[in-house]
């Protein structure tokens, strides 16, 4: 039977790989965010935010994610798995779209975008897709097996599964499942499976279902016919484009004792106060996944970028 040997999580994102002199070019960028109101949380943010914003203190934030990564890239090459399986949320929907609270892509290979080692423009956020340029492409290997074998599994264990078998033409993967590819080795050819999950309201699973996902995920691995070992992802995560420490801590410290009755109790409110928080969900499927194996943080980089506390609570993790 298959067997799970190892999980690791990470923050992506542009903050991973812009400067850290540059990252109040991200924070002019969350002044035009649609999503939020910037000048709400101007006006209530925290005593002593500009400490966090000098120079000196983006630099040695900067430095520290740095660091993280490389340890990621480290144990992501000592675990040596046949397969990943990145659990994470597509970012951006076509209109037309069908919306599923849980999906896998089953493909047996599918693009993923180049990075063009250009400044992030904070401002392509914002554009629809149609009028985004279309990244430089190549092609990964996907497990179609594996994949079929998490729908059937699942649906067997109570959880519905959507399934996407291809991209549309000159579209890639989003980050969100690529960024694997920046922790494998150079040239890897690990086959990677994404497992999709929404963090748009309203279908958007409770941390309760997520913690319920995660035992079922485990049990639907090692219940295929298969010797390969299967490594897992949590991509994404923790608070942004509002950095919410309080939250963070506590996800962290549930993350790391493996406390998943607390993690199961993560309120809704508190994941949604800002767009890309819900990817937390992902970190509490995996920990579940993994349990009762805790995660080892690696670090946690509050990576602040403008005085309303906009930025990222870049978290790095490592299972087994």
């Amino acid at each position: 039977m298959a067997t799970i040997t190892y999980a690791l999580g990470s923050s992506h994102g542009p903050t991973n790989r812009t400067p850290p002199e540059e990252w109040p070019r991200l924070g002019e960028g969350d002044k035009k965010d649609p999503r939020f109101d910037f000048n709400s949380h101007l006006a209530k943010v925290r005593p002593g935010m500009e400490a966090e914003l000098t120079l000196e203190k983006r630099q040695e934030r900067g430095a520290a994610l740095k660091a993280a990564l490389g340890k990621l890239r480290d144990s992501v090459a000592a675990a040596n798995v046949d397969i990943m399986v990145v659990v994470s949320n597509p970012h951006r929907i076509w209109p037309d779209d069908s919306q599923a609270v849980f999906g896998v892509m089953r493909s047996e290979a599918f693009a993923v975008a180049v990075p063009d080692n250009q400044p992030f423009n904070p401002d392509e956020r914002f554009k629809g897709r149609t009028s985004r340029p279309k990244p430089k492409t190549v092609d990964r290997a996907g497990h179609p097996e594996l994949a079929n074998h998490l729908i059937s599994g699942l649906i067997e264990r109570g959880f519905d599964v959507a399934c996407k078998d291809s991209l549309r033409e000159g579209e890639a993967v989003d980050e969100a499942f690529g960024f694997i590819y920046d922790l494998l080795p150079e040239g890897s050819t690990t086959p990677v499976v994404p497992f999709m999950l929404s963090r748009y309201l309203p279908y958007q699973a409770s941390a309760a279902r997520c913690v319920a996902l995660g035992k079922a995920l485990r049990k639907t691995i090692e219940s295929w016919d298969s010797s390969l070992t299967v490594g897992l992802m949590a991509s994404g995560g923790l608070s942004h484009q509002l950095i919410d420490e309080e939250l963070d801590a506590r996800v962290v410290a549930g993350l790391t004792s493996g406390d998943l009755a607390d993690l199961a109790e993560l309120p809704r409110k508190q994941l949604n106060g800002s767009p890309g928080t819900p990817e937390i969900l992902n970190w509490v499927t995996v920990a579940s996944a993994m349990a009762p194996t805790n995660m080892t943080l690696v670090d946690y980089v509050p990576a602040f970028r403008s005085l309303a506390g906009t930025g990222h609570g870049l978290t790095y993790g490592i299972w087994g």
